[in-house]
């Protein structure tokens, strides 16, 4: 986990000393850094956030299998997660969502009910009924519809 945060503090570095056309410097707002994780990265992005260093989270066809422990369900209580998963993802099954986005919410102590729909969502998807389905296609379409949705990225940067 250590690597991986001075990856991304190193990737910010290296953002931050880039320039525009114009001569002006690129900034980063350090307080602002989101994850967006797919997969195994969506796993990854969880347990980076018990860290606290990031605003928020997305994960799309998260893929961790088993119960998330009290330790890091206490420290991602706060944390905006937006979890995305499709009912036919044929690489993880959709309780891997179920599961973490359940654990979050039924943590003792833990979320104001009247403000759980600003901390924690879900969006779950149906797979078409018409359609012959590829192997791994609704594994990937949960990362497309997140990485393409206007409202993700409005809920991004609302973050406070």
């Amino acid at each position: 986990r250590s690597k991986i945060l001075s990856f991304i503090k190193w990737c910010n570095a290296y953002i931050e000393s880039q320039t525009f056309d114009d001569g002006t410097n690129i900034s980063i707002n350090r307080q602002k850094v989101s994850l967006f994780g797919f997969s195994e990265g969506a796993t990854l992005a969880v347990e980076l956030a018990t860290t606290r260093q990031f605003q928020g989270v997305v994960t799309a066809s998260y893929g961790f299998t088993g119960p998330l422990p009290k330790m890091a369900i206490e420290r991602l209580q706060g944390i905006p997660i937006w979890a995305f998963h499709s009912k036919g993802d044929d690489i993880y099954d959709v309780q891997c969502s179920d599961r973490l986005v359940e654990s979050l919410l039924s943590y003792e102590g833990g979320l104001d009910v009247f403000a759980v729909g600003d901390i924690i969502k879900y969006t779950k998807l149906i797979p078409p009924t018409t359609d012959k389905m590829e192997p791994g296609r609704e594994h990937v379409r949960a990362a497309l519809v997140a990485s393409r949705s206007a409202e993700v990225f409005s809920w991004l940067l609302s973050l406070k």
